[in-house]
């Protein structure tokens, strides 16, 4: 039973409701609005990195200085890169299959991953080709690998992508450490060695205008060889292209090479760890557009950087998404953090429109609904009685109707209402007195009536 004594709040003379109904009007609107947040951060990125580790390559080579070249354009975007110093490519691999480890970032020789690192990492970007170079003391224009058995020859140093390639290949033609002297030698090494006659050939897994390779070329004797076999080892390798050196490409004046060279080559790749922050794949696939777009001498113009699948590596879905749209709206107009902090403005705007506008519109009706609960219950007896009423014969008590209403009068009289729907409860009042005149109307009909039927007995 509402308690009629006891004074309404100042909340209550505006809402029409008392505290424990405007909290259970409150808690479901706040959890639909809580449910509408949660399912907007399911699709939304948490902010990008302040810094990411590029893995490189060892200090001075041209993967180091690649690096850092990356670490310039991805830098000015907002995001710095530090580029770390490792051993080489194969080197690279390992540090970003490490699921905690500080790489998230590198160069490799497309190829060189084993099935368990290209099931963490994704392909970035594919940035140019790699030709794998044979120099050797020899009169002979052309080199197979199986021809190579028993001799001295410098095959990379641990750790490099040219170590890794190079080893599976030799072993493909039957040249292993049992019959060959296989000295795993740095590019600058390998050009001394072959300088003093330690080693008969070397291979290189450089650019062919890399300092060693023109520094090698120009050793008394030494030649670039030729892999008559280029095409059969593109047929059985995904990774491995062929690839041709026209003479004379490195040096006109003195005509090196001295004949068209068939090579094979490979791909190196800008590869990131499962899970990178789109952000980051965005800003490394626009520095590698501005850095490989150009023509090289393996490479034609707009060749690189592409997508193309090239070993076991899966492309990165997230670089698939920008090559083929490109920065959003807000990242060609915003700097970066601008332009992300907008995006997630607008990621959680959209359900909280969606959630907050049909509430804005519906709300208000439903807050008069629990408000005037009492009214319309009232309303259904008043109708009831009213209906009562008029069934009954003249002669018939109404004495359980006039109980119904000062029950329904009881509970309306403590009614909180707002003062802005005050007139529906004064006009309730108003009706219930409407019915009350009627019923006793009737109770003064049966009493002249019952009063008319003694009279004659007196």
């Amino acid at each position: 039973m509402t308690r009629h004594n006891a004074p309404p709040s100042l909340f209550e003379e505006f809402t029409g409701l008392s505290m424990w109904r405007a909290v259970l009007v409150a808690v479901p609107v706040l959890a639909l609005v809580a449910a509408s947040i949660w399912v907007a951060l399911q699709f939304l990125n948490p902010m990008p990195p302040r810094k990411v580790v590029l893995a490189a390559g060892p200090e001075g080579s041209a993967l180091h200085a690649l690096g850092l070249r990356y670490a310039e354009l991805v830098g000015a975007e907002g995001i710095k890169v530090e580029v770390l110093a490792t051993r080489g490519t194969t080197d690279n691999l390992e540090r970003l299959a490490e699921p905690k480890g500080p790489a998230a970032i590198g160069f490799i020789l497309a190829g060189t991953a084993t099935k368990e690192q290209a099931e963490r990492l994704v392909n970035v970007s594919n940035l140019a080709y790699v030709p794998l170079l044979c120099l050797a003391r020899s009169t002979a224009g052309d080199v197979t690998l199986a021809s190579l058995k028993g001799q001295r020859i410098a095959v990379g140093a641990p750790g490099t992508g040219l170590n890794t390639w190079m080893l599976p290949l030799l072993r493909l033609n039957g040249v292993t450490s049992e019959n060959t002297r296989l000295l795993e030698l740095a590019s600058e090494e390998s050009v001394r060695a072959l300088e003093a006659g330690e080693v008969d050939a070397i291979f290189l897994g450089e650019g062919a205008q890399s300092p060693s390779v023109a520094r090698a070329v120009e050793l008394p004797g030494v030649r670039l060889m030729s892999f008559p076999r280029a095409h059969a080892y593109a047929r059985r390798f995904t990774n491995i292209i062929p690839l041709q050196l026209p003479a004379g490409t490195l040096d006109f004046a003195r005509n090196i090479p001295d004949r068209d060279i068939s090579l094979i080559g490979t791909s190196v790749v800008l590869a990131a760890r499962d899970g990178v922050h789109p952000t980051v794949v965005d800003l490394f696939v626009d520095a590698a557009q501005t850095l490989h777009s150009g023509k090289g001498i393996f490479e034609k113009r707009g060749e690189f950087p592409n997508l193309h699948v090239v070993d076991n590596l899966p492309i990165s879905e997230q670089a698939e998404l920008y090559a083929r749209e490109g920065p959003s709206l807000l990242r060609r107009y915003l700097p970066l953090w601008a332009a992300d902090a907008a995006q997630r403005v607008i990621i959680l705007a959209v359900p909280l429109l969606a959630v907050i506008l049909p509430l804005i519109r519906y709300l208000p009706s439903l807050l008069d609904l629990v408000g005037q609960r009492h009214l319309l219950l009232g309303y259904a007896g008043l109708r009831r009685i009213d209906r009562a009423a008029r069934a009954r014969s003249a002669d018939a008590p109404v004495d359980d109707l006039l109980h119904d209403l000062e029950r329904i009068e009881e509970s309306v009289a403590g009614i909180k209402e707002s003062v802005f729907k005050a007139g529906d409860l004064y006009t309730f009042r108003v009706h219930l007195r409407l019915v009350r005149e009627n019923v006793l109307s009737h109770a003064r009909n049966v009493a002249q009536a019952a009063a008319a039927r003694t009279s004659p007995a007196e």
